[in-house]
């Protein structure tokens, strides 16, 4: 979708923009620590929460399937939609928290019919911390994407790295209980973030992407 309508709406010059940002590579070896390590480091804190609040025995955890070292790579098609087409878009007229957060809950919105198709990865979960949930990753999204140059694949490896660290770590978790507990943790990541860096989610001025 996202390639289609920058080709229609933007021309070929679109097009080679957005393409352009699923290759940028040469971000800084620090932001790809941070794209695959902070979904561990907060995926085992909600491991440390379930724990702190009583849980009766200890965690199981998942166990890694074929399928998802696939959807792992396959995220790049949503984050070229996300991150490499409507982001950028949103940045050119709204503020970078207010961009994320309404980016979080078209996001969150998007996965709805999952919620009702048995054997899909978010049915029977709840619905309001999913959004909730969504709504903080994206302010996580758009503070490595403003410091990641725009890159599609900086936002693909956070994308997958969270995918993965959850089914891997916090596979013995209740469903419904963990996404509640993921949307208490990635909410004050996000607020302290916020409270570090402010709704700019940079201290550098914005450079156009």
């Amino acid at each position: 979708a996202a390639v289609i309508i920058a080709a229609v709406v933007d021309g070929k010059p679109g097009l080679k923009i957005l393409l352009g940002r699923m290759v940028r590579w040469r971000v800084g070896v620090g932001w790809y620590a941070i794209a695959l390590g902070l979904p561990v480091v907060l995926t085992l804190a909600t491991a440390g929460v379930h724990l702190l609040l009583g849980a009766p025995t200890a965690l199981r955890f998942g166990t890694l399937s074929v399928l998802e070292p696939i959807i792992f790579v396959l995220v790049v098609g949503e984050e070229l939609g996300w991150r490499g087409y409507a982001l950028p878009k949103l940045l050119a007229r709204e503020s970078a928290l207010a961009a994320s957060l309404i980016l979080g809950v078209l996001w969150g919105v998007w996965h709805l019919p999952t919620f009702f198709v048995p054997g899909a990865p978010q049915y029977g979960l709840p619905i309001p911390a999913f959004v909730i949930l969504t709504m903080a990753y994206s302010i996580l999204f758009t503070w490595v994407y403003l410091h990641a140059r725009g890159s599609v694949l900086i936002a693909t490896l956070l994308h997958g790295a969270i995918n993965l660290s959850q089914g891997l770590l916090l596979g013995g978790l209740d469903s419904a209980r963990q996404y509640w507990l993921l949307t208490a943790v990635y909410t004050v990541a996000a607020l302290v973030l916020l409270v570090a860096v402010g709704p700019g989610l940079s201290r550098k001025p914005r450079a156009a992407a």
